[in-house]
């Protein structure tokens, strides 16, 4: 039996007065506003699709935890 595919996280996190988006491969960038950030995830996100393994993209919410950032998601 085949084992399913290890997905790939992404995380959006709010470090400081700016934002980091994180993988499993390390950090992909720091940016200044929350917006840059979801794009360049979703950019890496699209990029890392091309693997053939499931993507799964995490936003920190106020309180810390890490939430489902739903790809049709509007910036806020």
């Amino acid at each position: 039996m085949e084992q399913p595919p290890v997905s790939i996280s992404i995380a959006i996190l709010r470090i400081g007065d700016g934002w980091r988006v994180i993988s499993d491969g390390g950090s992909v960038g720091d940016f200044p506003y929350r917006v840059d950030a979801e794009e360049a995830a979703l950019r890496f996100a699209a990029a890392a699709e091309g693997s053939g393994r499931p993507v799964e993209i995490l936003l920190q919410q106020p309180g810390g935890e890490l939430r489902s950032f739903a790809r049709s998601n509007p910036a806020q």
